[in-house]
């Protein structure tokens, strides 16, 4: 929920104390790139500090970088803050991952993970919208809400795993960094532009209204998804192709047709996310907190270039953003067919 929350008002906040599309891409990017490095590093040593431990002191710490907010009035130091949100949340979302592993029934264990966080997106954007008439409401509630996950995730008790599934192996660059990169790369560009842009172009409430009901379709993606095959080619194949309709965010202002096609995109954004999880929960517990790190470690590396990118796209205008996330997702899936599906002969 805070997570979700600052995702859609910090474009809307910062855009309103003076931020251009450069700044809002910026915040984007300082996210990203310290959170490519943390995610990874302390995805590793959550190992032996403990996932609970590294839970609750992620969540406190977030709790109490938000309330930042409260105080900035120079658009240049939100690139600061998001900066620190990534490394609050590096000692998050790595651990959240693992303790999922510690459950027998890893596609149930998977989907409430997702579904969990997935429907908290949902009611935040249109939350949010009713919120800002006072300016800093949204991050004092945020961070409220994060410091009772953190004081909740005192009370958890250790869990103890023993391992007796059949291991897999994964390929941490086709299976994990490659999909997942894209993930961040796509839902990145949305979470640092679009809740501004919509509400330039629909108003701030027609924004919220947006953003919440089309997160409904990364909660219908995580449910819809254990009902498929455990065959993650497929379901990631699905994903990357429904990128594709970035164009008509492109191409048209319609309310409907905006809400339906970043609805589609959402769709496929948890169809990947889902699938490359739930590969990696049927790996071994020894180094999970690593494979869990490279996970977020490249949503952040995606998170990294796609803001980046936008941000300089947006000089020609905030339509040319979604321009080049339509040209990214059309090359992404290009190369997915080919690695996974016309795999090159070894001489």
């Amino acid at each position: 929920m805070p997570l979700s929350l600052i995702r859609f008002y910090a474009p809307i906040f910062a855009v309103k104390i003076g931020a251009t599309g450069l700044i809002l891409g910026l915040m984007g990017f300082s996210y990203g790139v310290v959170y490519t490095f943390s995610a990874y590093i302390i995805g590793k040593k959550s190992e032996k500090i403990g996932y609970i431990r590294s839970l609750e002191f992620g969540l406190i710490f977030y709790a109490l970088i938000i309330l930042l907010y409260v105080f900035v009035k120079i658009p240049y130091l939100l690139i600061l803050i998001r900066g620190l949100e990534a490394l609050s949340m590096s000692l998050v979302w790595p651990s959240l991952e693992a303790l999922s592993k510690f459950f027998d029934n890893k596609k149930a264990s998977t989907a409430m993970y997702t579904i969990g966080w997935s429907f908290a997106s949902t009611i935040a954007p249109y939350l949010g919208s009713l919120f800002t008439l006072i300016l800093v409401l949204p991050f004092i509630i945020a961070s409220a809400f994060s410091l009772l996950g953190g004081i909740l995730a005192i009370y958890l008790e250790p869990l103890k795993y023993e391992e007796t599934n059949v291991i897999s192996k994964i390929d941490l660059g086709k299976e994990i960094i490659f999909p997942i990169f894209f993930y961040g790369f796509s839902v990145s560009i949305i979470y640092a532009f679009y809740s501004a842009y919509a509400g330039i172009v629909f108003g701030v409430k027609g924004s919220g209204m947006i953003m919440s009901i089309s997160s409904v379709f990364i909660v219908m993606a995580f449910l819809s998804a254990p009902l498929f095959k455990d065959e993650p080619k497929i379901g990631i194949t699905l994903g990357l192709g429904l990128q594709v309709f970035y164009v008509i965010l492109f191409v048209y202002k319609e309310f409907f047709l905006q809400l339906v096609s970043l609805s589609l995109i959402f769709y496929g954004s948890g169809i990947i996310y889902f699938y490359v999880l739930y590969k990696i929960m049927f790996t071994e517990i020894k180094g999970l907190g690593i494979r869990t790190g490279t996970f977020e470690s490249s949503i952040g590396a995606g998170y990294t270039l796609g803001p980046l990118i936008g941000g300089l796209a947006s000089f020609y205008g905030f339509d040319y953003i979604w321009l080049v996330a339509f040209i990214a997702a059309i090359v992404f899936l290009f190369f997915w067919v080919l690695i996974k599906f016309l795999p090159l002969k070894r001489a």
